[in-house]
């Protein structure tokens, strides 16, 4: 801290060393709290004053808070509230100037808060922390000594600096802070939405199979029947999204376990007749966008094999799931039925559809069939990251 209209270049190289380290120090840290706390202690230690604060404007812009400091006793740093209207912070933020006080006992400009006396501060300065793109100022950043002495030009300069810099941190934590606050807000929100489509679908699955039962063509009741098994694969999806709590991602192996698994279920006497092998493994992960297609295509596949592969007899249908590498795996769909029907292009609207998804996933879908079963096989690029 220098009088000094010039001041001593020892002192200015140690403050430029303050503000370097002050700089690394606020590029990698995203805690407001300690950022603050180290400006007081480095811009302490430049000047060579053992008392320093940064004081935060209130959103109520009347009231002053002691958000940070070094050399203040317990009670003071978190704690101090003060009035916009006393003080030299407040004077320094109405007028937007540094306030320089080189003898607090003489000064008329303004109160001196009580901690300040009870501290022994002979002389102060204090500069204004800016807000970015036209906020309100942050607070203040002041320095005391217990010196009678000066603050010269120098040091006011090094401190503006030194507060604009901590402007820029402030504004950067701002921003981040609310970039989160709105991305967690969005993902509240589609939680919710997907929960109510969840529900939806549920409800939709219930009113399908209502009325399938209401029906008395076998075909008319069979194709609502498919509906409902169609809706219960997305229902099963969400269900499946909300309970990890996750609104982009699923595990294949799980969600496409547990509904191959209900699939029997919506086939009159195939539970007891039919064997499920499943072969899956887990920690694969999809997309929404990814998993609905695949999962409709394995409810196409078990459920054309439930009702033509096996006619009245006992069989088994298998899925296996595989990871080929880091970014994509295997889909295996099998039964031991009497395969389809040659040529392939006389096959059925499932065959159709799943070819569909398949396109729809940009994956090939290779069919074999024998009079030993069929065999479906299909590649998927695994969601990055």
């Amino acid at each position: 801290m220098s009088t000094n209209t010039q001041a001593d270049p020892q002192e200015l190289l140690a403050q430029q060393a303050a503000l370097a380290r002050f700089g690394e120090f606020a590029l990698r840290c995203d805690d407001l709290g300690d950022i603050l706390h180290e400006a007081c202690r480095l811009v302490g230690e430049a000047l060579g004053t053992d008392l320093a604060k940064v004081v935060e404007l209130q959103p109520d812009g009347l009231t002053l808070l002691v958000r940070e400091g070094v050399g203040w006793q317990p009670g003071v740093v978190g704690e101090v509230r003060t009035d916009m209207a006393h003080g030299p912070e407040g004077l320094a933020l109405r007028t937007g100037q540094a306030v320089v006080s080189p003898d607090l006992t003489r000064e008329d400009r303004f109160e001196i808060p009580n901690f300040v006396r009870e501290h022994g501060s002979q002389a102060a300065v204090c500069v204004v922390i800016m807000g970015v793109d036209g906020t309100p100022p942050y607070g203040v950043l002041q320095v005391d000594s217990r010196r009678g002495e000066a603050f010269g030009p120098a040091d006011i300069s090094f401190l503006q600096t030194y507060a604009n810099m901590l402007a820029s941190a402030v504004g950067r934590l701002r921003a981040s802070a609310e970039l989160r606050r709105k991305a967690e807000d969005n993902e509240r929100l589609l939680r919710e939405l997907q929960h109510r489509v969840k529900n939806n679908l549920q409800v939709m699955v219930a009113m399908l199979d209502l009325q399938s039962r209401q029906l008395r063509a076998p075909e008319s009741k069979a194709a609502m029947r498919g509906v409902a098994r169609r809706v219960e694969a997305l229902r099963l999806l969400h269900d499946k999204l909300h309970l990890s709590g996750e609104v982009d991602q699923i595990d294949l192996g799980e969600y496409l376990a547990q509904l191959s698994a209900g699939l029997l279920g919506f086939h009159e006497g195939g539970a007891a007749r039919i064997q499920l092998v499943l072969e899956v493994q887990h920690g694969l992960i999809a997309s929404p966008d990814q998993a609905a297609p695949l999962g409709l295509a394995v409810n196409e596949f078990i459920t054309n094999s439930l009702k033509h592969a096996f006619g009245n007899g006992p069989g088994r249908v298998g899925l296996r799931l595989e990871a080929e590498s880091t970014q994509r795996a295997k889909l295996s769909l099998w039964d031991n039925g009497h395969g389809l029907p040659l040529p392939r292009k006389t096959g059925g609207s499932g065959m159709r559809m799943i070819d569909s998804f398949g396109r729809q996933l940009g994956s090939a879908v290779h069919w074999t069939s024998d009079n030993s079963g069929t065999r479906l096989e299909m590649t998927i690029r695994l969601r990055s990251g």
